[in-house]
């Protein structure tokens, strides 16, 4: 390969990198600090809080009821939740904007409840777990699809709750076939045994 081109590679992976845990950190830190907008403020974390505010105006009891789902053993957090939920959301392979601004959502919503129980200093353990993710699994689609700026284009000026709807039924509905699973599986298990 020529080393302008691997210059260029390696370039474009230490920006994603970076503008990828500095946007959710960011985010997540102004979300629980309820703090004014900053002087300068990136357009992909303008249009995170816009596109996130607007899921959780509509949406919040449904995420408020995953994080009263979660166990915290012994007043522990455990950050492995984080990558859980990240899993499930990608399970299908299917990546997009939705997706990832959902489990953006989920953790704003994580990290809230994290402070409000005194664990303040989670937030960034939240933020640079879900930062992990995304480059770890959606790295390929991140770059393919122009990165924070295809975000920014993405939702410019479109509604996030046609983009989110499908993601949220799609959690909502794995959760029900599980739930629906067990019932059945209890209920056989009365009559067999």
């Amino acid at each position: 390969m020529d080393m302008v081109l691997i210059s260029s590679v390696c370039l474009t992976l230490c920006t994603l990198e970076n503008d990828t845990r500095q946007l959710i950190c960011d985010f997540l830190k102004d979300f629980t600090t309820k703090s004014t907008q900053r002087l300068v403020e990136s357009k992909a974390l303008s249009t995170m809080k816009r596109v996130v505010k607007g899921i959780l105006d509509k949406h919040r009891h449904a995420f408020s009821g995953m994080i009263n789902n979660l166990s915290f053993e012994n007043g522990v957090y455990n950050i492995g939740v984080v990558g859980a939920v990240a899993r499930s959301l990608f399970r299908d392979g299917t990546s997009n904007w939705g997706r990832i601004v959902s489990l953006v959502a989920f953790g704003a919503v994580l990290c809230q409840h994290l402070k409000e129980k005194g664990w303040e200093n989670t937030v960034d353990q939240v933020g640079q777990e879900i930062a992990s993710y995304l480059l770890s699994y959606q790295k390929d689609w991140l770059l393919k699809n122009n990165s924070w700026d295809g975000f920014v284009e993405f939702f410019q000026g479109q509604e996030p709750e046609k983009a989110i709807r499908c993601t949220l039924l799609g959690f909502v509905g794995f959760a029900g076939l599980w739930a629906t699973l067990a019932l059945l599986m209890r209920y056989f298990l009365r009559f067999v045994w």
